[in-house]
């Protein structure tokens, strides 16, 4: 799966490429006239719009596996599903760069936030900028990965997750 997104206005964009690996860009000049207040907000920004073009993908992916068109998740069937959905949506995931200057962090991938450290576009380059953001981001993406399988078995049970697991390799 490959998605892009580009906050309006065009001078940030992100990219992301498989299940974790996030590229972010800028225009030509444009890292050198944000500061780290601008850049927290338009970061968060891109994320979100990533995370809904991921979403899209994703599902396009699904309608064209089934031969239907698919648009969203099935809605909550019984307690378990929407115990489910509620913990999900209030689950926090968190990542950060391997120097601690950049901080990503969602409430159920609807609410998005990022954190950078003060100094940090001045110290850095552009280039070793994208790379802290890629690591947070990919830090993220896999703190979300394994609270979402917690909440999984949590909810519906390590057999029926294993199951479905399953059902989904062998159906590929």
């Amino acid at each position: 799966m490959r998605v892009r997104a580009v906050f309006p206005g065009g001078h940030l964009a992100g990219e992301l490429r498989g299940r974790s690996d996030v590229v972010v860009s800028f225009t030509p000049g444009s890292y050198a006239r944000f500061d780290e207040r601008e850049i927290e907000r338009q970061l968060a920004s891109v994320a979100k719009l990533l995370w809904t073009a991921r979403m899209k993908e994703y599902y396009r992916a699904v309608s064209e596996s089934v031969g239907q068109e698919v648009t969203q998740e099935p809605p909550a069937v019984g307690r378990q599903d929407q115990e489910y959905y509620a913990a999900r949506d209030d689950l926090v995931a968190e990542g950060w760069s391997t120097d601690g200057r950049v901080r990503i962090v969602t409430q159920g991938m609807l609410r998005w936030s990022v954190t950078v450290a003060d100094g940090t576009l001045r110290t850095l380059t552009e280039q070793e900028f994208a790379d802290r953001v890629g690591e947070a981001a990919a830090r993220l993406i896999a703190d979300q990965m394994a609270k979402i399988r917690v909440l999984k078995d949590r909810c519906y049970g390590r057999e029926l997750h294993r199951y479905v697991v399953e059902a989904l390799v062998v159906d590929r």
